[in-house]
């Protein structure tokens, strides 16, 4: 039984490696069974079994391979520690990598700095900052990359003051102008409302990286620059850093705010040439800039042509149609969406909805409003009601919209009493 069962680990890591991660966790069940903790599973095989439960983000896997080398009396080192405790982490169960990280006997950088990560990545931006303090009281030291992590922390609470302390510690510390730190700075100035902060970090950056040029560009974006932001996308072109499709998808959208065709073009024209014409984040960035700007033809050949396409990308075209009057149209692509098997969500009813609403379609939005709950369990929200409200109002249904108001689960919202006194108005009431 040992023989097979460390022919099994050997398995175990050598599916792992072919990146057969699944396969690779149905053979420890095996093991697990057949061997009910009698086999020694070594550093190597969990340190396998932990990169299969990540990639798979498996919460049963983890349970599974935590439990064994608890009851099998396995020691772990502080290496595999920390390997677990980003196990744990990474598959989002934050509140077990936080006890496991409190019960470790000994703690490095790497334990802080995975914790940290997790706390942020998880938006538990005042429990970071907590840690920090604790790690700076026990360990007295940072990395850049705890540096990068907790300015994002601050950039999550849009409190400018943390992260210039954080900024000052980073330049003592001589760590401020590495680049994952000074893209950190640039994102966390620009979400905390200091735009002239950011470009100052941008402009001492030793080597302006894709990255780099990308945070500042979506900084501007952010705070309603838009033409500031296409200036520096033209300048971040003739420095001959590499473009990537986060580049392209962030300019199609500012084209959008812009309402420019022409250089909406030249970033589609920049996309395909530049190997990504086939990236399901700038294409849908261009379907919906080709809908709101009355290119409908042009959003569906390019929608068409998507290999992939995720419920944004079909959000965008149903709106566009729906925008322009074209009713029928977007609920035959709807109901398309549903036959290949895409799940719509709120803003999909909503596209929809406002669909039936501007082209006259009064059974058909009410049989959708109807089978949102019941269908795809999607809960009616205030904007859905308001546009059935408006759909019944165009309809001179005013009793009708009247009573969908009265009958609503939630406290009517202005949007709502605002539809209805718009239909009021249209029949003179």
């Amino acid at each position: 039984m040992k023989g097979s069962s460390s022919g099994l680990c050997g398995q175990i890591e050598k599916l792992v490696l072919c990146k057969r991660y699944r396969d690779a966790l149905e053979m420890f069940e095996i093991l697990e069974i057949e061997c009910q903790y009698d086999v020694h599973v070594g550093k190597s095989t969990y340190d396998a079994l932990v990169d299969a439960c990540i990639s798979l983000k498996s919460i049963r896997g983890v349970k599974r391979v935590f439990s064994y080398m608890v009851n099998s009396g396995f020691e772990p080192d502080l290496y595999l520690r920390n390997r677990m405790l980003l196990m744990h982490v990474k598959c989002g169960m934050m509140i077990d990598a936080r006890m496991l990280f409190d019960e470790m006997p000994e703690r490095n950088l790497v334990s802080w700095n995975t914790i940290l990560a997790g706390l942020v990545d998880s938006g538990d931006y005042m429990d970071a900052f907590r840690l920090f303090l604790d790690m700076w009281e026990d360990q007295s030291e940072a990395s850049s990359r705890t540096f990068a992590t907790m300015m994002r922390a601050s950039a999550g609470l849009e409190m400018i003051f943390p992260g210039q302390q954080l900024h000052a510690c980073a330049m003592k510390m001589d760590v401020s102008q590495d680049i994952f730190v000074s893209c950190a700075l640039i994102d966390m100035y620009s979400k905390c409302g200091s735009i002239e902060d950011a470009q100052c970090v941008f402009d001492i950056m030793p080597e302006k990286t894709t990255v780099g040029w990308n945070t500042i560009i979506a900084g501007y974006a952010l705070h309603g620059y838009s033409e500031e932001a296409l200036d520096l996308y033209y300048e971040m072109q003739d420095s001959g850093v590499k473009m990537d499709h986060f580049t392209f998808s962030m300019i199609v959208r500012i084209c959008t705010r812009l309402a420019s065709l022409e250089h909406a073009k030249q970033a589609h024209a920049g996309l395909v040439r530049h190997g990504f014409g086939l990236d399901i984040v700038a294409n849908t960035a261009l379907v919906d800039f080709y809908s709101k700007w009355g290119r409908i033809e042009d959003a569906r050949n390019l929608f068409e042509k998507m290999p992939l396409k995720n419920v944004i990308s079909w959000n965008a075209l149903i709106a566009g149609y729906g925008n322009h009057g074209r009713g029928i149209e977007a609920l035959e692509l709807f109901n398309r969406m549903i036959s290949e098997r895409m799940t719509p969500n709120h803003v999909t009813f909503l596209a929809v909805l406002s669909a039936c609403s501007y082209s006259g379609l009064s059974d058909q939005g009410w049989e959708i409003f109807e089978s949102m709950g019941t269908d795809f369990k999607v809960k009616p929200r205030a904007m859905h009601y308001a546009c059935m409200i408006e759909l019944l109002g165009r309809e001179g249904l005013l009793d009708e919209a009247f009573a969908l108001i009265r009958n609503a689960p939630f406290k009517p919202t202005v949007n709502m009493w605002a539809a209805l006194l718009t239909a009021c108005r249209i029949h003179k009431i």
